[in-house]
């Protein structure tokens, strides 16, 4: 008698419905495209981070340790901006010195 209570309880907990399988991180296959809307975050230290999009491979944007997120996205972005070989003062919040005029 337990050994067919037994029985009946593991062919139960087997012969339930199989769970779904997980899909993949990344969409795999020849319909995802090379390129992709990358998202960065740029390491600063100001208070407001403001994250950067731009079209780029995959491999670029992983490269980046960024993340590819939908093309909607890269659309109202504008243009990343060439980096300036002049480097630009910092804003301190402090306002310049005043113009004196030269004492006789």
């Amino acid at each position: 008698m337990r050994i067919l209570v037994a029985s009946l309880v593991i062919a139960a907990a087997c012969g339930g419905p199989q769970q779904k399988k997980e899909s993949a991180i990344v969409d795999e296959g020849s319909a995802t495209p090379d390129t992709c809307c990358c998202k960065t975050i740029p390491e600063t230290a100001e208070k407001e981070i403001i994250p950067n999009y731009a079209m780029d491979g995959r491999m670029d944007c992983s490269s980046k340790h960024g993340d590819c997120v939908p093309d909607v996205q890269c659309n109202g972005s504008a243009p990343a901006p060439a980096p300036d070989s002049t480097p630009k003062p910092a804003d301190t919040g402090v306002p310049p010195p005043p113009d004196l005029p030269a004492g006789k």
